[in-house]
């Protein structure tokens, strides 16, 4: 099959879903990281919520684990 008769429709959604997946994430743990005061639960706890919850888990932390005193 010639590369050019592909249909990358498939392709570009996955792409798509992969970002839409691990850029939450991704940012809660690099802000986790840079700011290691949380409230309630560990970072490290929230790291792995984060890692595993996906946009649940960064919301999660946004609300409930970010310190205020930023």
């Amino acid at each position: 099959m010639p590369a050019d008769s592909m249909n990358t429709q498939p392709l570009l959604a996955a792409l798509i879903v992969s970002l839409v997946a691990v850029l939450p994430a991704t940012y809660a743990m690099l802000d986790i990281r840079r700011h290691p005061d949380t409230r309630q639960l560990t970072p490290q706890t929230w790291l792995v919520i984060c890692a595993f919850g996906n946009l649940v888990g960064l919301i999660a932390y946004l609300r409930f684990g970010r310190s205020e005193d930023r």
